[in-house]
């Protein structure tokens, strides 16, 4: 072709815009691609021939004289080589350094800029004849600059390529061939092919790897880096899916319309598009195939037989991955968005919807006031279905974030540092219940250590876990109000108590837990529905406050009674700002109100006990209605700064009991609300008192009983002690028993036993006298009893039957109709092999209704009491069969539960709102429930041998106790039968010292024939209700008083005793010997006239 033509082809073609006039040149392209490839490669293997044999030559010739060797060295050298591929790789190419990062950009995205100019010049030929230098094409530009790139990129990969061999075949190497050659190839033919430029997708698989390293470049300390490391694993997987995507679509869109190179004229004259070999590929991929675009050539049809197979594994790889991601984007991954103006509270450990319901029913409760408006629950799982719907009805309140305590990333997520306080939920189901408080106790450390001054509310469920508490850094009591609650105790000690007093456990729960009272219409007045009269009893709750400086000089049952006329207000204890400690019920002589006193109280609200706070005698007087603000002539007090105080007698207060000495201060101004300080200083003479408290002195067992001391106490003081006893001693044998208690027990020697030392101890509290104390039976496989002794060795009155409480036989043979109580304690070592939860409690329901078939139907014959522990709260409505409660009525308005005859885990839930709410309150209800003062940290069991520790309050332990008298009682009835309650709560605290908490009332007390074991506690009842026969009064009395053993005392026994030259030994047949070899254990034990008797009860 001569010029003129060659010039005439270039304009027809340039006007045409095709290539049909001087025909296709691609295989051109094709061979300069393939051609620069192998030629390279070649270069490569002899460059790499002849270096090799360089090096070696090099290597022989090397000087032996170092220091020719070091100036003389070639200047090829590979430590040189290898130093200069070093810096090429970290200058351009390490993404750790900036202008790596920069080069590594800007690759990635000029591989997006030259697969979209591809795109869009798609739609037109493959091949166009065009005088590239000539033409004003910008794209042709672009592409010829992004090459260039590309080819500079090229070579330094090749220079900072360890093992160059390796790289020329790597694919981002045959993609620059594929790409670069035939761009160059575009000049010098001076037409343009769209060819192989499709390939630049493949690239960005390259991207991949590279935001896999920008993410490893994170700290670990950061708190997104899980988030940022599934985003760039998702974008990855997203990278290689686009990729072989687009390459697939450009492979397909070049052969069918190119054709086959066999056959002239195959290829598509129908305008075969990109779009339209992508939407091909993408329905085949994905194995839809809809048929209305398939290919039409043979290389086509051959090349989408293979893209199936491996596009198909891609797709079917992928997807899996895609929704793991999503699934594991968790929409409780979030981070808590604090409001400076909001209080929360962090709760972690074992949630669950049985869990979690009690406690937010209580924690949330309207009478609780807006303390705290947020409860964030952290766990390493996804709530439930269940506890999702729990969340959701309080979600204005709630919020739940998955994560873990033991991570400080997630602890950052919640804000914990800004947090009120942290409470630890532990398993109460748990088999192992060391591993659960191991599982708590780290939890714990974890916080401290994220930040020291949390405020931690912990569970523990076994008693012996108490003194890990020492391991935790920074745990406070006292400055951060740390506070632990441990299950087995509280559980084991209402259960213990009730056995003293039946109805206990009831009395205490519904006191610590807040509930509403609805008051029903006048005709469930009329039919004398007992469920009302309980709710009302129900909505009483304990509250303390700083009671009013108007109290100053008063003592406690002159405060009480004025609270309870005149304000409507039950108070229980009171304590001082100095070393006199809690004050339950204190004698006159005992206890008199100071400045800044804690008052406890029983009310329905905390609305209600600030009237105590505001109390003004001046007002009173003047018939002006205490409120629950400061009065006038408080305000006025306060402006003018008064310092003269005005003292009146009680008796003008209107009160009953004229008390000629009782005066009180009135005008002085009011002492300050519960601050945070008053608080604090509170808890430090609280702490204090204990400490002095506890410091033992050393006196023999001997000294004691030259004293005139009849009983015997452990180390601590605590509790009665016995000397040590073989197994088959105290087997029940022969013996008869009668007014004892039985505890059933199921397991065998693999099931724990931590909750029995602490059902026992409150049973052998130091101020139950040791004549009073009753038998204590425990029914249980041999095994189980072999493994429990070693704990309940040193306790007196113990006696064992081998058995099982689900057989009669055994039943009758431990006298349970001639029992006080009987316990009925569940299964822990099966908990976790029940898959259906109402199995849990298959064995107590079946002993539970073993009892009345054993103890007889006959008109004589007394029902049998007792007190079971279920696992699930639904199954209580299997221990009564003529029970009318509806299935899915709450645990607490059930008939049992009302009368005290069963407890559950889950109702100690409660004590976590109220130790943070008011943990003045748990000092209280310790003091009740223990029987004794309880240590923090609980010592190893010790052997009760050697010289006897004698705390200073020892003798006395806890010097009142919770009791159930009859209204019948004859010494009292003239005091308490047919008056109304408010004359007998005055009465009684007047002339006995003892203070009304409620009724047990029979649920047919209005009728002259009722139900003796059907009854139901009713707290703190109005005080017009009528009391009547058939009624049971609690109330708080003095058990002792026994003033503790000074020092003085002790040194003056102990120079007695070596004066006179004798051993501080025991007598060997001392008046306590004696009385311990007294059979009270075969039923010959005197019946008192008052239910749980004490010594300080002679009226």
């Amino acid at each position: 072709m001569n010029d003129a033509t060659k010039c005439d082809c270039k304009a027809i073609c340039h006007d045409l815009n095709t290539v049909e006039l001087c025909g296709k040149q691609w295989h051109w392209f094709l061979l300069s691609s393939a051609a620069s490839y192998f030629a390279g490669l070649l270069i490569l293997l002899i460059c790499r021939h002849f270096y090799s044999r360089w090096m070696r030559s090099a290597y022989d010739r090397r000087p032996t004289n170092q220091y020719v060797a070091q100036y003389e060295s070639p200047f090829l050298t590979p430590e040189r080589i290898d130093k200069f591929q070093h810096t090429v790789f970290d200058h351009f190419l390490s993404v750790q350094t900036g202008s790596g990062k920069c080069t590594a950009i800007l690759y990635f995205l000029f591989n997006v800029i030259s697969v979209t100019l591809y795109i869009n010049q798609s739609d037109q030929p493959l091949e166009q004849c065009k005088d590239v230098l000539n033409t004003c094409n910008w794209t042709l530009y672009a592409d010829i600059g992004l090459n260039v790139f590309f080819l500079f990129h090229f070579l330094l990969r090749l220079i900072a390529a360890p093992n160059r061999l390796k790289f020329w075949f790597q694919m981002g190497s045959i993609v620059d061939f594929c790409t670069i050659p035939p761009c160059a190839l575009a000049l010098i033919l001076e037409r343009n092919w769209l060819g192989m430029r499709f390939m630049r997708a493949l690239r960005f698989m390259q991207m991949g790897e590279i935001l896999m390293t920008f993410n490893s470049t994170g700290t670990e300390e950061d708190q997104r880096a899980e988030k940022r490391k599934s985003i760039v694993q998702l974008l990855v997987l997203m990278l290689d899916f686009v990729s072989v995507w687009l390459f697939a679509a450009g492979f397909v869109h070049l052969v069918e319309n190119s054709g086959d190179p066999w056959k002239a004229g195959s290829a598509r004259d129908d305008n075969f598009t990109y779009f339209d070999s992508v939407w091909l590929t993408m329905v085949t991929m994905s194995t839809v195939g809809y048929g209305d675009v398939y290919p039409q050539t043979g290389i086509g049809r051959s090349f989408m037989m293979v893209f199936i197979v491996c596009g198909l594994a891609m797709f079917a790889t992928y997807t899996p991955y895609l929704y793991e991601f999503y699934r594991s984007r968790s929409p409780y991954a979030g981070r808590y968005e604090r409001a400076d103006s909001k209080k929360y509270v962090v709760v972690c450990g074992h949630i669950t919807y049985n869990n979690v319901k009690s406690f937010l029913a209580d924690f949330l409760h309207p009478d609780r006031g807006d303390r705290t408006s947020r409860v964030l629950f952290l766990d390493n799982k996804r709530p439930e279905p269940e506890l999702t719907g729990l969340i959701k009805r309080y979600f204005l309140s709630v919020q739940y974030f998955e994560g873990s305590a033991l991570n400080h990333n997630d602890l950052r997520r919640v804000q914990l540092e800004h947090s009120d306080a942290v409470i630890l939920l532990c398993n109460k189901d748990s088999d192992d219940t060391k591993s659960e408080d191991a599982a708590t106790i780290l939890r714990a450390i974890s916080v401290k250590n994220y930040c020291s001054k949390a405020r931690l509310i912990m569970q523990l469920l076994n008693y012996k876990s108490k003194s890990f508490l020492q391991t935790i850094p920074n745990w406070d009591p006292i400055n951060y109000r740390d506070e632990n609650i441990c299950i087995s105790e509280f559980m084991y000690g209402l259960v213990a108590q009730s056995c003293l007093c039946p109805g206990f456990s009831t009395l205490m729960i519904n006191l610590i837990s807040t509930r509403s009272y609805i008051p029903g219409n006048e005709k469930i007045n009329e039919n004398f529905d007992w469920k009302s009269d309980y709710a009302y009893g129900c909505d009483h709750e304990i509250y303390t406050v700083m009671i009013s400086s108007d109290f100053n000089g008063m003592t406690f049952p002159e405060a009480a009674e004025i609270c309870y006329k005149q304000l409507n207000l039950l108070m229980i204890a009171v304590e001082n700002f100095d070393n006199s400690g809690l004050a339950i019920n204190p004698l006159p002589d005992q206890f008199t109100i100071r400045k800044e006193c804690l008052g406890y109280f029983i009310a329905s609200s905390y609305k209600d006990v600030c009237r105590a706070r505001f109390y003004c005698a001046l007002c009173l007087n003047e018939g002006i209605e205490i409120g629950f603000k400061p009065c006038k002539c408080r305000l006025e007090a306060v402006k003018k700064k008064r310092s003269n105080v005005q003292l009146i007698p009680l008796s003008e207060h209107k009160s009953p009991n004229n008390n000629e000495s009782g005066l009180t201060r009135v005008g002085s101004i009011d002492s300050k609300s519960s601050t945070a300080t008053d608080l604090n200083q509170l808890r430090t003479v609280r702490h204090l008192f204990s400490q002095h408290s506890t410091k033992s002195t050393s006196v023999d067992r001997g000294t004691l009983a030259g004293a005139g001391m009849s009983s015997t106490f452990d180390p601590t003081g605590n509790y009665h002690w016995a000397p040590e006893k073989k197994f088959e001693d105290v087997d029940l044998k022969d013996h008869e028993l009668n007014n004892h208690i039985v505890i059933c027990a199921f397991g065998d020697d693999k099931t724990p036993i931590s909750g029995l030392s602490s059902l026992i101890k409150p049973l052998r509290a130091s101020n139950l006298p040791y004549k009073k104390l009753k038998v204590v039976l425990l029914l249980a496989e041999k095994d189980f009893l072999l493994k429990a002794w070693k704990e309940l060795r040193h306790f007196p009155k113990i006696r064992v039957l081998c058995g099982s409480a689900l057989d009669r036989s055994k039943l009758k043979r431990a006298f349970i109709n001639r029992a006080s109580m009987v316990v009925i304690l569940s299964n822990y070592g099966k908990r976790m092999a029940y898959k259906d939860p109402f199995l849990l409690d298959k064995e107590p329901i079946l002993a539970c209704l073993n009892l009345p078939q054993v103890a007889g139907k006959s008109e004589n014959s007394k029902p049998v009491e007792f007190i079971a522990e279920l696992v699930n709260d639904s199954n209580v409505h299997f221990l009564d069969q003529d029970n009318e409660d509806e299935p899915d009525i709450e645990l607490h308005l059930t008939m049992k539960f009302a009368q005290g005859s069963c407890i559950t885990a889950t109702a100690l839930d409660t004590l976590m709102s109220e130790a943070y709410y008011n943990d003045e309150v748990m000092t209280l209800v310790r003091a009740l429930i223990a029987g004794a003062n309880v240590p923090e940290y609980d010592a190893e069991d010790e052997e009760h041998s050697g010289p006897l520790q004698v705390p200073a309050n020892a003798l006395c332990g806890s010097q009142c106790r919770v009791i159930r008298i009859k209204a019948e009682e004859p010494s009292l009835s003239e005091h308490i039968k047919g008056k109304a309650y408010k004359d007998v709560f005055v009465e009684l605290l007047q002339k006995f010292n003892l203070l009304c908490l409620g009724l047990h009332r029979a649920i047919d007390w209005h009728l002259d024939i009722s139900v003796e074991h059907k009854r139901f506690v009713y707290i703190n009842p109005p005080g017009e209700t009528k009391i009547v026969a058939s009624d049971y009064l609690y109330v708080i009395v003095q058990t002792s008083k026994l003033q503790p053993p000074t020092e003085v005392m002790l040194n003056k026994i102990r120079d007695t005793m070596l004066r006179k030259g004798s051993t501080p030994e025991q007598p060997a047949d001392s008046k306590l010997t004696r009385q311990n070899k007294v059979d009270n254990e075969s039923g010959k034990q005197q019946m008192l006239p008052i239910d749980e008797s004490s010594s300080s009860l002679a009226v």
